[in-house]
């Protein structure tokens, strides 16, 4: 998968444009709303799009840091009743 130059984003090989440089780089533009942006010399950091698309990624990240935790509470209850269970059975 190729990434933006401008937003970071991944995406397919087959979309954007690739722009080879004089100098020897490669620049990767999902659209041409990044190209365009990239070429205006926008900081990507400061455009409200690409601020609110991350943002929202940080959001999702959370929600499964937290599903995960609470699954693996769940994992370790489990355990524990076993080992009690166990213990109980020994005596």
């Amino acid at each position: 998968m190729a990434t933006c130059s401008f937003c970071k984003k991944n995406y397919s090989e087959h979309k954007g444009v690739v722009i080879f440089t004089n100098d020897g780089r490669t620049l990767s533009y999902c659209s041409s709303k990044c190209r365009n942006n990239a070429n205006l010399g926008r900081d990507p950091k400061k455009v409200n799009w690409i601020r609110k698309r991350e943002d929202m990624r940080k959001i999702r990240e959370d929600k499964e840091k937290a599903k995960r935790a609470v699954l693996a509470d769940k994992e370790r209850e489990k355990i524990e009743e076993k080992k009690s269970e166990k213990r109980a059975a020994k005596k």
